[in-house]
């Protein structure tokens, strides 16, 4: 008896070095997106379709350095969610080692990432090139994708809610962090996936969800950073 009961004692004190780096990472990496998602910020431009080519270069030209800033931002941005999807993928594989959640964390996390990077070379056109002496076809042609940025940036909600949902279950039934974290995490995840109606449905109703689960998101990313660094302390 008092073997296992030494046995039982011992094992979550041996666990808890082990998730250490991993709650320590994750902490980073959480707060490092969240600070790096205030470095971007969509400039102000003509409208797609109607612009001409001379428009489409004083554009470029005044709104320079916040391209820059918005593909600096963007690529350190991409790190560091590579860095966040691998260290929650850990926690959850550390504490549901039986559980496809791990794999579910990756999925979204990886498409996330995918769609950000799309997102992130659109200003990366313009911040390589010379505008002034692309031809007036080139300059419109890249102009015109940026619908198709708008488009993916609507459609990463569904990809950052897999990421969400994911660990955050994984994180209420393996009790990785504070209960309620894990609740508000399911939360934004339902959130935004019943905002992707509104695709096919324009409403209000859905516009504010999209809404509330992306900052949602912004805001989860701070209050995760905090609980993590907290676990990594106490480890």
């Amino acid at each position: 008896m008092s073997t296992i009961n030494a046995d039982a004692a011992v094992e979550p004190a041996a666990a808890r070095p082990s998730a250490r780096p991993a709650y320590g990472i994750a902490a980073g990496a959480a707060l490092a997106l969240f600070v790096l998602t205030f470095g971007t910020w969509a400039p102000e431009s003509p409208e797609v379709g109607q612009a001409g080519a001379a428009e489409i270069r004083a554009w470029a030209s005044e709104a320079a350095s916040t391209l820059q800033m918005n593909a600096f931002a963007g690529a350190l941005g991409l790190v560091a969610l590579i860095v966040l999807t691998g260290a929650l993928a850990r926690l959850a594989r550390r504490f549901l080692p039986e559980s496809s959640l791990r794999e579910a964390i990756l999925l979204g996390g990886g498409l996330l990432v995918a769609i950000n990077a799309v997102v992130t070379g659109l200003p990366l056109l313009w911040v390589l090139s010379d505008v002034s002496s692309l031809s007036d076809t080139v300059v419109q042609t890249w102009y015109s994708l940026s619908w198709f940025g708008q488009m993916l940036g609507e459609i990463s909600i569904v990809a950052q809610s897999v990421l969400l949902a994911a660990f955050s279950i994984a994180a209420l039934r393996g009790r990785i962090i504070g209960r309620w974290i894990s609740w508000l995490g399911i939360v934004l995840a339902a959130t935004g996936l019943i905002s992707v109606v509104g695709l096919v449905v324009p409403s209000t109703v859905f516009d504010t969800a999209w809404l509330a689960a992306l900052y949602g998101w912004t805001l989860w990313l701070l209050l995760v950073s905090i609980v993590l660094g907290i676990r990594r302390l106490r480890g």
